[in-house]
């Protein structure tokens, strides 16, 4: 991670610019979001609408130490530098640009997470989550603590409805919906927490939460540089055994909110019945194999439910339209 003060003048001027656009398109999305609640009230609808508001992910590193013009460049691992992002400083935010910032923006987006997007600690995983609804919510600007995920949104919304899941569609069998409803904690800051277990599988990257516990095991290790591999190592059987027995680190979220004081040395039991406990919900949720390759899945070839064709005709209300693939 670079240090801010020992930058260059051109590194400072590229990486201001690129959070300049990243903040203006942030005020952008947010003026947006104004506008619909503006016209659930112009239809006076807001009362009654359930809005949730949530990010994706922690913030990205895929613009590298020096941000990138070009997302597509890690994609297919090549590498941008501060000579190519400089000459195109004034394109950046513009349409010719494919803006991302540099690593050292993405670690002060997830303060006081640690890491990023594609790994499994805080700042990986954590996101801000906004619940308006003013009919049926009386609390306002309220915090609730009681853990969350995002699984739980459409259990929620179904328990603010009164709704059942159906069991079948079209005659076909659905599979059950996962996560619990947080309409109890709507109005009620202290109910019981429900979400007690939630595994975490990235890309090698695992971590489990229960009862207000985290166990994290990192991969290839707590970095590429410490571990001496690189994104998108394949893990062996040997690695993933020694991963389980030294890799794990624990963290009581009560105390330690930013997963600073790592407790696998002093509470190993826990932490022996946590790593058992992940395994279980993988098993469960079909997360096994691990599979710590980055790229290479992406490249994978998906299952079809057509056989091979090279034409294709799609249909839009009553227009038609069919592209033959050479």
């Amino acid at each position: 991670m670079q240090d801010w003060d020992a930058l260059s003048a051109d590194e400072r001027k590229v990486y201001a610019r690129m959070m300049e656009v990243f903040a203006g398109f942030l005020t952008h999305t947010d003026h947006y979001i104004g506008e619909l609640v503006q016209f659930l009230k112009d239809l006076s609808e807001y009362e009654n609408t359930l809005i949730m508001l949530i990010s994706d992910n922690g913030s990205s590193a895929e613009g590298g130490p020096h941000g990138s013009v070009n997302e597509c460049k890690f994609f297919n691992n090549v590498p941008d530098t501060i000579e190519q992002n400089l000459a195109m400083i004034d394109e950046i935010g513009g349409p010719k640009v494919f803006n991302h910032f540099p690593w050292g923006w993405t670690y002060a987006g997830n303060t006081p997470f640690r890491r990023w997007k594609r790994e499994t600690y805080r700042g990986g995983v954590s996101d801000p989550f906004i619940v308006s609804w003013p009919k049926g919510i009386e609390a306002r600007g309220e915090i609730r603590t009681q853990y969350t995920h995002i699984i739980d949104m459409v259990p929620t919304v179904l328990d603010a409805l009164g709704l059942e899941p159906p069991a079948s569609i079209r005659g076909v069998t659905q599979s059950p919906i996962e996560g619990v409803s947080l309409v109890p904690t709507f109005n009620d800051a202290q109910a019981p927490e429900k979400h007690t277990t939630q595994y975490f599988e990235m890309m090698g990257h695992r971590s489990l939460y229960h009862d207000g516990w985290r166990a994290v095991c990192p991969w290839p290790g707590t970095s590429f540089k410490e571990s001496g591999r690189t994104f998108g190592t394949p893990m062996t059987y040997d690695m993933l055994t020694e991963l389980d027995a030294k890799g794990w680190e624990l963290y009581n979220l009560d105390e330690d909110f930013a997963e600073t004081n790592n407790l696998a040395e002093k509470e190993k039991a826990r932490l022996i019945a946590m790593i058992g406990m992940w395994y279980n919900e993988a098993g469960k949720y079909n997360v096994l194999p691990i599979d710590s390759r980055g790229l290479q899945r992406i490249r994978e070839e998906r299952p079809q439910i057509a056989v091979n064709r090279n034409r294709f005709v799609l249909n839009y209300v009553a227009v038609s339209y069919s592209y033959e693939v050479i």
